[in-house]
């Protein structure tokens, strides 16, 4: 728990595990962005959820997904009977994301979701972008001005640890509905270029959806998905630190 050093503190966020990193985040960018909020007032909860890090398995007996339900709720639970807040907001990175967006369809005390590299699906904009982004690298590469990290090849591939497959447009679309209806505030965070290319696109992959001004994005193409380099976390943090106090309040 990280706390605000003087007041009692209105507003609450709630960080869920990205993927199997424990609570301290990729290169530690969860304690980053607790430390920034508790200075901008916002009491932050960082915790495990079952086998990753410190916490056991308790719901053995359960899917993942209602094991993921029910943790979460927990975590919201103490943050609420702890605290006289005004407004709980919650977010992730990645897995992490989607599984704080999928916990906020039905608990009506979320006012706030942020989501860092969540889900996205391709657009016909992302694909002119794509074809147009990948003509200007190869362009620069012919007169050596940029030159790609070389991957070394070896024996046999590696097999992967971990395989996610991120939330299927039908369901992300069905709760993004219904955040916006409840009039929670959304905010998504996307790195990169490879998922996602353009602020607009958001909008394109849900043409039908009217976001009231509920849903807000930013789109930071040079940054990595994990941050990295410090820089990156530091700009980060600063950038998630707004964003929750503005949809939280």
């Amino acid at each position: 728990m990280s706390e605000p050093a003087h007041g009692a503190p209105r507003i609450g966020f709630v960080l869920v595990n990205a993927g199997v990193v424990p609570k301290h985040g990729p290169f530690r960018m969860y304690v980053q962005l607790a430390r920034r909020l508790a200075e901008a007032g916002v009491v932050t909860l960082r915790f495990d959820l079952g086998s990753i890090g410190d916490s056991q398995q308790r719901y053995a007996n359960q899917p993942l997904k209602a094991r993921t339900t029910l943790e979460i709720g927990a975590a919201v639970d103490h943050l609420a009977e702890r605290y006289s807040l005004e407004g709980i907001a919650i977010g992730g990175l990645c897995s992490g994301a989607e599984n704080a967006f999928a916990y906020a369809e039905a608990d009506p005390r979320i006012t706030g979701v942020v989501l860092i590299d969540p889900f996205s699906y391709r657009t016909r904009g992302w694909t002119w972008r794509n074809i147009l982004y990948r003509i200007a690298r190869r362009s620069l590469r012919a007169v050596n001005v940029y030159e790609p990290i070389a991957i070394r090849a070896t024996a046999a591939p590696r097999a992967r640890l971990v395989h996610y497959k991120y939330m299927e447009h039908g369901e992300s679309g069905r709760i993004l509905r219904a955040l916006v209806v409840r009039s929670v505030r959304v905010h998504f965070v996307y790195t990169g270029r490879d998922a996602f290319n353009h602020r607009g696109q958001l909008q394109d992959m849900f043409p039908d959806l009217d976001f009231a001004d509920r849903v807000t994005v930013d789109h930071l193409p040079r940054m990595d998905h994990t941050q990295l380099l410090e820089e990156d976390r530091h700009a980060l943090v600063a950038s998630l630190s707004v964003a929750i106090v503005a949809i939280s309040s």
